[in-house]
Parts: C-alpha cells; sequence; structure tokens
C-alpha cells in the first residue's frame, strides 16, 4: 500500500495565498495554527519564525513510521497466531486428558459394579446349586409324557438318589424339609429303612424367618460396605480436587508465578528498589552507591530441585552479587561473607572466600542456578551464558535466592524458573 503524500495535489487552503503549492510542514511547539502544511506564503505569515521540516522529509518519515508500523502489526499477528494454535492445542490435550480421566473413572465404576453384583449373587448361589438337581427331575418327567410304566427307572433311580443326598447334606435348605410337600411325607415315611433327617423337628415358619433374617443380614453388610466405599472415594476425590487437581494458577509471563522478589528491608536500610512483571524483576531506584539486598520470597524447601534463570543488567557499573544466603547474609547488605555463595562483578565468593575472580558478572550477562536441597548433600551450580562456572556443595539451612545491587538503574531480572520435588 502506497501511503506518501501526493505532493503536486497539496495547496495551501488560505485564501490569500492562491492556492500556493505546500512545500513544508510546521513541527513547531509553540505553533497555534490548526493547519500545519505551509507555502511559500506561510514562512513570512502565519508560520513566521516557526520550525518547518520540507514536505518531501516528512514523506520520508511517514514512510520510515508505517514500515514500522506495518512490520509491528505482521509480528503481532504472527504472534497472535501461534497463540491461538497453541490454545487450540492445549484445548485439545484437555479434552483429551478429560476423556481419559473419565475413562479411567467408568471403568473403576464398571469393576466396582461388577464386585458388588458378584458380592449378591453369591447369596444365592447356593440355593441354586440346592434346586439344581430338582430342575433336572422336573425336566426328566416333562421330557417323558408318556404311560408311567415305561419311565426310565433307573435314570430316575438315580436323580431321586442324588435329590436325597442333598436332603442329607443340607436338610434346612433342602426341599425335602417342607412338611407341605409330598417328598417331604415320603422321606418321614420311610424313616426306619432311609433314616434321613427327622424333619418333624423343623419348625417351617421358624425356618423361613430365620432365612430372611439372615438374607436381610447379609444385605445390609453390603449396603454398610458399598456406603463405606462411595463414602472413602467421595472423600479422597474432593481432597484431590480441593489439594492438587487443576489447582495451579497459569502465568504467561514467567515459567512459574511461584518465585516473586520480596518486598522486605534489612539492616537499618529502606527497600530502595521497584518491583516490575508480577515480582519478577527488580530495580535499584534510590540510594546510589548504598549496598542493599533483595530477597526472595520463599525459601528453599528440603528436598527438591531447582532451576532457574536471570538476566543480569549492570548498565550502571557498580557492585553486583548474585546468589544464595539466609537472612543473616542479607543484614550484612550484600552476598560476601559467610552466609552466603555468590557470583559478583568481582568473582565467585564461597561463604566469604574467594572462590574464582576470573569469573565476574557483566552487564546482559544470563545466569543460570541448579540448587538440589537433599538433606544428606546440598548443591549449587552456576552457569554464566550457558558456561558452567562453578559447582559447590554448602551446609547452609534456611536458604534464600538473593541479589545485592549498589547502583541505581540496575537490576536482576527472571527469565524462567522451575522447583520440583525429589
Amino acid at each position: 500500500m502506497d501511503v506518501s503524500l501526493e505532493l503536486n495535489n497539496l495547496n495551501c487552503q488560505i485564501e490569500k495565498h492562491d492556492n500556493g503549492d505546500i512545500v513544508g510542514f510546521c513541527i513547531d511547539d509553540n505553533c497555534k495554527e490548526v493547519n500545519k502544511f505551509c507555502c511559500l506564503n506561510c514562512f513570512f505569515d502565519t508560520h513566521s519564525q516557526h520550525k518547518v521540516v520540507k514536505l518531501k522529509e516528512l514523506n520520508t518519515f511517514i514512510q520510515g513510521r508505517y514500515k514500522i508500523y506495518k512490520k509491528t502489526v505482521e509480528e503481532e499477528k504472527e504472534v497472535f497466531d501461534a497463540y491461538k494454535n497453541n490454545e487450540l492445542m492445549n484445548a485439545e490435550k484437555i479434552q483429551k486428558f478429560k476423556k481419559e480421566m473419565f475413562e479411567q473413572i467408568e471403568k473403576k465404576i464398571k469393576t466396582f459394579l461388577e464386585e458388588l453384583s458378584n458380592k449378591y449373587m453369591n447369596l444365592n448361589e447356593k440355593k441354586l446349586q440346592d434346586f439344581t438337581i430338582l430342575k433336572e427331575y422336573e425336566d426328566f418327567f416333562i421330557g417323558n409324557a408318556a404311560p408311567i410304566q415305561k419311565i426310565d427307572l433307573n435314570k430316575l433311580s438315580g436323580i431321586c438318589t442324588n435329590i436325597y443326598k442333598v436332603s442329607l447334606n443340607n436338610p434346612t435348605s433342602s426341599p425335602l424339609s417342607n412338611s407341605d410337600s409330598e417328598a417331604a411325607s415320603l422321606s418321614v415315611n420311610m424313616k426306619p429303612m432311609l433314616n434321613p433327617v427327622n424333619t418333624n423337628t423343623i419348625n417351617p415358619n421358624n425356618e423361613n424367618q430365620e432365612k430372611k433374617n439372615k438374607l436381610k443380614k447379609a444385605i445390609n453388610e453390603i449396603n454398610k460396605e458399598f456406603d463405606d466405599y462411595v463414602k472413602r472415594q467421595k472423600t479422597f476425590f474432593n481432597n484431590y480436587l480441593n489439594s492438587q487437581f487443576l489447582n495451579d494458577e497459569l502465568n504467561f509471563l514467567s515459567a512459574s508465578s511461584k518465585f516473586e522478589w520480596c518486598r522486605k528491608t534489612y539492616n537499618q536500610h529502606n527497600f530502595y528498589y521497584q518491583l516490575e512483571k508480577q515480582n519478577m524483576k527488580g530495580t535499584k531506584i534510590s540510594s546510589n552507591g548504598t549496598m542493599t539486598v533483595l530477597r526472595a520470597k520463599e525459601k528453599l524447601q528440603n528436598n527438591y530441585k531447582y532451576k532457574i534463570k536471570f538476566l543480569v543488567g549492570m548498565n550502571y557499573i557498580g557492585d553486583f552479587d548474585l546468589g544464595i544466603g539466609t537472612e543473616k547474609a542479607a543484614d550484612s547488605c550484600w552476598l560476601r561473607n559467610k552466609e552466603s555463595i555468590c557470583i559478583s562483578n568481582t568473582g565467585i565468593l564461597n561463604l566469604d572466600i574467594n572462590y574464582d575472580n576470573s569469573i565476574k558478572l557483566k552487564d546482559n550477562d544470563i545466569v543460570e542456578f541448579e540448587i538440589i536441597t537433599l538433606d544428606n548433600r546440598k548443591s549449587f551450580k552456576g552457569s554464566i551464558n550457558d558456561k558452567l562456572v562453578f559447582d559447590l556443595d554448602f551446609n547452609l539451612e534456611d536458604v534464600f535466592i538473593m541479589a545485592a545491587i549498589r547502583n541505581t538503574g540496575n537490576y536482576i531480572e527472571v527469565l524462567e524458573y522451575d522447583s520440583s520435588p525429589l
């Protein structure tokens, strides 16, 4: 798109200037005219003594700014498209996660319902076994609907023997215990020869009530087991949701929102820093020449691994320390003491001992720390611009990540941060 000014078509709009060609543009701060375009007459009239640029220079300036604008729009579109594509991709991941989670829940519920069904089936399984032979007895007569003289007595004899054996082994659940049936009457009449269980001693009403009571008790036990299980699962799931699940906030300005520089004063000094970018960047804004500490909000936890990347802003020179230390180190207002380990503009210092004075912080350095806080060993690694510069063990307790800056205008910014339990 061409956004250049049509130089040949621009004429002065002031009547007494006779549509003179526009040759310049007034950029004077004291100019009160609404129309800043100038013809030759304007130079000696409305824009006398004003600062004016040639129209061609203005056009070149506008073209240059427009190119920057177009480039910015294109870059922002690329960023927006990248965010949008990532948003869709992450939405798909969340939907997949949701599907997998519900599939696992469905699988768990299905397994539990099968177990529950088996428990109820087991209550009646023995009775189904007891009456299997009687079903065979019934089927025999249905399948042999013929004169009684032609019945296969050998097969019938085997069936009846099995029925009788079941009666002996389990008289209370056997149909022979029913005094109202013909089979029970026959069993009693044949007592001298077969010597079965004496069913006359059994009260049918009491027996039925006892069966009902046992069944009710068994069902109540299963229901209680079920209710307790559901209660435990609900409690576990609610606790999980409240304590961990989807409970972390997203933060697009940094790899993590868990790290923050802290608003705190030490010793006799005030807080001389300005915090920006959700407390990820701290800039020294006052008391030039006085060294003061900027401390992380949270101290390092035991049995954790930390990775953190900083950008060092030292355009205004001056002392600059970056490392770890205790609150006592912070009270000393810098990190060159027995309560800290640091990289500085003068070298690396380990518990007040000059470890290596050949490695020094400079402006725009990218510093990375890896800190491991195992109970039996604590280690601290430091790199500058992807080069490992130290690897030290330490035994300090209650340790914080810290920086100490002397000159105003210098700053420390966290670019990446990650912490995970070991």
